[in-house]
């Protein structure tokens, strides 16, 4: 029996009710994580309470079943168990079952991380995965190698009597710099924008390194590392001396420093690179596979021709920066 999926501002599982992080509100529907483009005001919702935590209160569904990472449920006849999708805190992956079929949809997900760590992945006779970095020129080096390189960065601006800036996204990104630059003695400051969610990531129990509101300390930042996302670099007019750095991805695309205007950028990305795509193919077993987001076709027509069966679902605009 085959598990086939249906794409309409959305992925939906044929044969039954369930959604899998709908662009629209509808009426059951599971939500990976917290990020604005993958939540809306369902009227149910499948979720992991660290994504509930994190979601603003206009993106919250009005009835929620939470779900711990790990734990199988029955969603009206299917067996529903998520998994640590390793993009940002609460992200999950949904593994979803019935007699004779599986599928598991990857949400966005990230499968190296430092310190050698890697996320498992579950097996399943389809995959929905996401594409983001679906081309082979997104090759990402080392995450360890990456964060040792951007301290260094942020050591010489210091040195230099310049504030180091970084831009990343005020949810996950933030706080995933935050953490690995923290263990190598750095202390920072937060745009507002970045308030909400390093408050929402210490309530869930994520110990984060000593931080302060930028505009409480900008006037004797010393030696702290500013974080803000690209929408508030209107912040810098206020600093005397700074050098700003962009944390994703994206730094592979050779235009993507010259449309943020950043001094430099470091591919550190909470999302797999191409081959740790392919690997997400390998690793799952499965005998379809549906891409989404990013380079969703170039993604689908490079596994046809490694013999895999591929099928993008949808058309979407790989320039909806995930940074």
């Amino acid at each position: 029996m085959s598990c086939d999926v249906n794409w309409d501002r959305g992925i939906s599982v044929v044969g039954h009710q369930l959604w899998l992080d709908p662009q629209v509100v509808r009426e059951l529907a599971f939500v990976s994580h917290a990020h604005s483009d993958h939540a809306r005001r369902h009227r149910r919702a499948l979720l992991t309470e660290p994504t509930l935590s994190l979601l603003s209160k206009h993106r919250r569904p009005h009835d929620v079943e939470v779900v711990p990472v790990g734990q199988t449920v029955v969603v009206d006849g299917a067996r529903v168990t998520l998994f640590d999708a390793g993009h940002m805190l609460g992200s999950a992956m949904l593994l979803f079952q019935q007699p004779g079929r599986s599928l598991l949809y990857t949400g966005d997900m990230k499968l190296r991380h430092p310190a050698g760590l890697s996320t498992p992945v579950p097996q399943a006779q389809a995959l929905v995965m996401e594409s983001t970095y679906g081309l082979p020129h997104f090759r990402f080096p080392e995450p360890d190698s990456v964060v040792l390189e951007l301290a260094l960065w942020c050591r010489q601006a210091i040195a230099a009597g310049a504030t180091p800036v970084i831009l990343a996204h005020a949810l996950g990104k933030a706080q995933e710099v935050m953490l690995l630059l923290g263990r190598l003695g750095f202390r920072f400051a937060l745009e507002e924008r970045c308030l909400p969610f390093a408050r929402g990531y210490e309530a869930a129990g994520v110990k984060l390194p000593e931080w302060a509101e930028l505009s409480q300390v900008e006037e004797r930042l010393e030696d702290r590392v500013v974080l803000l996302p690209p929408a508030g670099k209107q912040a810098l007019k206020r600093l005397a001396r700074y050098r700003t750095a962009l944390v994703s991805g994206w730094a592979k695309d050779p235009q993507f420093s010259r449309l943020f205007g950043a001094d430099r950028c470091f591919p550190l990305s909470d999302h797999c690179d191409f081959d740790e795509l392919l690997d997400v193919v390998r690793l799952s077993g499965a005998e379809q596979v549906y891409t989404v987001h990013g380079y969703a076709d170039e993604l689908a027509r490079h596994l046809r021709r490694r013999g895999v069966r591929a099928h993008a679902l949808a058309r979407t605009e790989q320039l909806a920066l995930a940074i």
